[in-house]
């Protein structure tokens, strides 16, 4: 059964940004740039007919699945079974810093590289996805406050383009982000330290606490294996036919070092047929790839 919240509202994002450029050589600036966005009354699906605590939560489920919890006791309405309430009660925190160097096009160059750091924060992260419930306890939804599915604490970003001897063209391109977060299930067994996010960890261990008893670590305390790092350039060189016309043959190379650049390692039962989450493709990423091209100008 689908049912609306009465008390819905629309989602509402707040957002500051503040930048500054300065000038370090000829041709060369640098530049810093803050934001925080802040979203309240996002949409979030919820189970209400559940019963009848966080006393009550049999935590056999792995929230990775969309499934969401189970509790025991009978619901207030056990002939209705589940029913999906859409619901305004989810809220997000983006903070982002951004430094970065640019050069403006001379000498038959130019360049822009820039490092981000940001911490993507919310309590659900799911606002797409009609069809599953992706918290934990419907009791504690407080508790779901934690590392945002998107979160990706550093990412690098070159751009450059260069006008070489022979009329040749150059443009390269470098982009890197380190792994998003994932949830487990924190009633799950497992070995390793309290709680570690290592590599060691993944997918095995949720953490034990004093005499092997099993802890809730959190929403998104671990990290999946989808770092990504790209290196790509293109090659050009024009070929002037007659006045007007040009023949320009070009060589692109994407993914120069072969990176595995895993999509999503973290999956449930098999791809969805409907799938709201960002993540429809799995598996490794795009291997080294070229292609060469010609373009007819006039």
């Amino acid at each position: 059964m689908q049912v609306f919240d009465k008390n819905y509202a629309n989602p509402r994002i707040y957002t500051a940004n503040v930048g500054y450029e300065q000038e370090i050589a000829s041709g060369w600036a640098g530049y810093l740039d803050l934001t925080i966005s802040k979203g309240v009354h996002l949409t979030r699906f919820v189970n209400p007919n559940v019963c009848c605590s966080s006393a009550d939560l049999v935590a056999t489920q792995d929230v990775n699945l969309g499934s969401g919890p189970s509790y025991n006791g009978t619901p207030p309405f056990p002939n209705l079974g589940g029913i999906t309430d859409t619901a305004s009660s989810a809220k997000s925190l983006y903070r982002g810093a951004t430094i970065g160097v640019r050069k403006s096009f001379n000498n038959r160059f130019q360049l822009d590289a820039n490092y981000v750091w940001s911490e993507d924060l919310d309590d659900d992260s799911n606002e797409r996805d009609p069809f599953s419930f992706h918290y934990y306890d419907f009791y504690n939804l407080a508790k779901e406050y934690s590392y945002s599915d998107r979160d990706e604490k550093h990412k690098f970003n070159l751009v450059t383009h260069a006008e070489l001897p022979w009329k040749v063209s150059l443009d390269v391109r470098m982009q890197a982000h380190t792994a998003q977060p994932y949830s487990a299930n924190p009633n799950a067994t497992g070995t390793g330290p309290l709680c570690s996010n290592t590599e060691a960890a993944h997918r095995v261990q949720i953490g034990l606490g004093p005499g092997g008893t099993n802890v809730d670590c959190g929403r998104n305390f671990l990290r999946k294996d989808n770092g990504y790092f790209a290196f790509n350039f293109g090659a050009a060189r024009p070929f002037h036919v007659g006045e007007r016309f040009q023949v320009i043959p070009k060589v692109e190379v994407f993914n120069l070092f072969n990176n595995k650049n895993n999509i999503n390692t973290i999956s449930g039962s098999g791809t969805p047929l409907f799938d709201f989450d960002g993540f429809i493709r799995q598996g490794v990423g795009d291997p080294r790839e070229a292609q060469l091209s010609v373009r007819f100008q006039f």
